[in-house]
């Protein structure tokens, strides 16, 4: 799904939460967005259905507050954390 498409999503008060994940140490990060209806939404590319990856953390918490919220949950394998996005 498209960030524009995420966002009124978010407004109309679907999501519960928006997670990071690490692709891979190397590659980088993506954005999960859980409903709460536990079902998990990736956000995608503008013009293709791949999924989105950001380079660092701090380029995934951007989009996130962007869309509109304020907490982001950080999870590594078993790790996870919740950050205030600024």
């Amino acid at each position: 799904m498209q960030e524009k498409e995420v966002k009124l999503l978010f407004k109309a008060g679907v999501f519960d939460s928006c997670q990071a994940i690490p692709i891979s140490m190397a590659r980088g990060w993506t954005l999960k967005f859980v409903t709460k209806q536990d079902e998990v939404i990736t956000l995608d590319l503008q013009r293709s259905k791949k999924e989105r990856e950001f380079k660092s953390l701090d380029g995934a918490a951007a989009v996130a507050k962007r869309i509109g919220f304020e907490w982001l949950k950080v999870q590594i394998g078993d790790l996870e954390w919740q950050e205030k996005v600024k």
